[in-house]
């Protein structure tokens, strides 16, 4: 498994909403209860400014793995490596830069 090794910009946004079942039994009560053993996967919002010439590794890496391919990413909140994939990904071209913004999502396989 590939690893993305370009450091993202600081301030990501990170996105929890843990999968949980809900049964309505009636008169306002409801049983939750968490669905799946991993219900909790995250959401990362990641923001790359690069010189223009070290862009495209960066969008090769990313359409080679097409959103299907999961891929090793260093969290940095956490200092830990974990399994994402990358469903959608944009790119701003400046004079002599390119900011992509990307969303990677955390998966267990």
């Amino acid at each position: 498994m590939e690893t993305f090794n370009w450091d993202v910009a600081p301030g990501i946004n990170e996105k929890a909403e843990p999968k949980v079942k809900i049964i309505k039994l009636g008169d306002g009560y409801e049983q939750r209860t968490k669905d799946g053993i991993n219900n909790d996967l995250r959401s990362y919002s990641v923001t790359l400014t690069v010189p223009i010439d070290e862009a495209p590794p960066i969008d090769d890496f990313l359409t080679r793995h097409g959103g299907v391919k999961a891929f090793l990413w260093k969290e940095p909140n956490r200092n830990r490596l974990i399994t994402v994939k990358c469903p959608s990904w944009s790119s701003k071209v400046m004079h002599t830069a390119k900011t992509i913004t990307a969303t990677f999502e955390e998966v267990v396989a």
